[in-house]
């Protein structure tokens, strides 16, 4: 199996720039729309962005990525810190939140296929490489939202981790094929962003578990 990194430096480096890019974004972005100071910004912002890498290749029990090539972190902060000017501008505050949103899902895509990628060239079967790329996908937005003292998005029913499973399942089904690396990357990655945003237009989302009778979930009356 021709995996991602064992195919193309390339690729793997622009998968690995445009995630750092996204997650920052969506970290910064979050961190202003709760107020948060510049370095608040900052830190949020590179604490997202390699959040996902850090939680798979510890799972991997490999180096993690960017203690051993740190340039995606000076990324991450330099794109929070240019971030905040123009957030200052756009628009509403239901504007900016529809950014952080659109970066989320470009990020989760990108990272659901590069941490399935990695797992795989790691030798890990596929059932794992597809649970390790969902974790490497949506870790970033947990550790996001965790930071901001909010429930995260995967556990409110939304459709988050099931768009990450459906692009992880898509690569590593897209890997046994004859199409060409570029196809094998960026199909999975727009069906990913794909359900998630038309997910999110829709309203679409996983129903609630009713675990009490006649009471709330908590177990009060």
């Amino acid at each position: 199996m021709n995996t991602l990194i064992a195919t193309s430096d390339f690729l793997t480096n622009t998968v690995v720039v445009l995630g750092t890019v996204a997650w920052a974004v969506s970290g910064a972005m979050a961190a202003g729309r709760h107020r948060l100071d510049w370095f608040g910004v900052v830190v949020l912002g590179v604490i997202v962005a390699v959040g996902g890498g850090t939680v798979r290749d510890l799972l991997l029990d490999r180096p993690v990525s960017w203690i051993s090539a740190p340039w995606p972190v000076f990324l991450a902060a330099g794109v929070a810190l240019l971030t905040i000017p123009p957030a200052r501008r756009w628009g509403t505050a239901i504007d900016r939140w529809q950014i952080v949103l659109a970066a989320d899902a470009l990020g989760l895509g990108l990272f659901t296929v590069l941490g399935c990628d990695i797992a795989l060239d790691a030798g890990t079967s596929d059932v794992v490489a597809v649970i390790l790329g969902v974790l490497g996908g949506i870790s970033g937005g947990i550790i996001r939202d965790l930071l901001l003292t909010r429930t995260p998005i995967v556990l409110t029913g939304e459709i988050y981790a099931l768009a990450a499973i459906a692009g992880a399942v898509a690569y590593v089904l897209l890997l046994r094929t004859s199409i060409s690396p570029v196809a094998a990357l960026w199909i999975p990655v727009l069906l990913t962003f794909g359900l998630r945003a038309i997910a999110l237009r829709q309203a679409w989302s996983i129903p609630a578990a009713a675990l009490d009778r006649g009471g709330s979930a908590d177990g009060s009356s």
